[in-house]
């Protein structure tokens, strides 16, 4: 069995050690939940903690073969993430391209294999950011992939004054879609084409998703923050703080349940 085939029946964990001087990531066997490979361990013997930031967000490419392993630190002089792929066919001490951010870190960062990019937002602004993974080159430590689909201004504005328009934001790719959450709200972006006189291109659009049941607080009606949610067929679930139900937005009819 090929390591892209078989890697697509491994279950993979990040791991830290008790002391935080050391990280990395196991891939498991599915079948026999045996350890299979280690992946990128990082060990620190100085005052560097940022060099072995554990990965807390995993995603596996398997159109692409690469697994994404990101993490970040938030420390005093600021955030600071890691993003690097792994092409586990090649090697499981090296990556294959990585990138350590500090101007608008990452708040969460996800992977598409139908659209071949990295989406991230950004902690700072808040905005939306796409990287190419057909342009990635092999060493990307001092190369910024990041393109801004969202407000650029904005983004550039937020970063100068290191604010903190990202926190709680979360994002998810799903089939041809981003899904990313604002504390009680969800926008999508989708990939449209777009033909003029020069030909066609390819651009990403955002639209909300839609207005979910409202909570009754002291200072009036509004809505609960978005703390989980799952994509599977048509749907999309999401679980909201302080709430009994689950909401299940269905994009064939636009409707939305709520199920105990």
């Amino acid at each position: 069995m090929a390591a892209s085939e078989a890697a697509s029946h491994w279950l993979f964990a990040s791991f830290e050690s008790a002391r935080r001087n050391s990280s990395a990531v196991v891939a498991f066997d599915l079948n026999s939940l045996s350890p299979v490979v280690e992946i990128g361990r990082k060990e620190v013997f100085g005052a560097d903690v940022e060099a072995a930031i554990p990965p807390t967000k995993l995603a596996w490419l398997a159109g692409h073969s690469l697994l994404l392993a990101a993490g970040s630190h938030s420390g005093p002089a600021g955030m600071v993430g890691d993003i690097r792929l792994w092409d586990v066919r090649a090697s499981s001490t090296v990556p294959v391209w990585e990138v350590r951010e500090k101007e608008d870190c990452f708040a969460d960062v996800t992977a598409s294999d139908s659209l071949s990019a990295l989406f991230k937002v950004g902690a700072a602004s808040g905005e939306v950011f796409m990287a190419d993974l057909r342009r990635l080159s092999g060493n990307g430590t001092s190369v910024d992939p990041w393109v801004c689909i969202g407000d650029r201004q904005r983004a550039g504005a937020a970063t100068a004054s290191r604010r903190k328009d990202g926190n709680n934001c979360r994002i998810e790719c799903y089939r041809n879609w981003v899904f990313v959450a604002r504390d009680a709200y969800v926008e999508v972006w989708t990939q449209v084409e777009i033909t003029s006189e020069a030909g066609e291109k390819k651009v990403m659009r955002k639209n909300w998703v839609g207005n979910g049941p409202s909570m009754v607080t002291a200072d009036g009606e509004e809505k609960a923050k978005i703390v989980s949610w799952a994509f599977g067929g048509s749907r999309m679930a999401l679980a909201r703080v302080d709430q009994r139900s689950i909401e299940v937005w269905d994009s064939a009819s636009g409707a939305i349940s709520g199920n105990r």
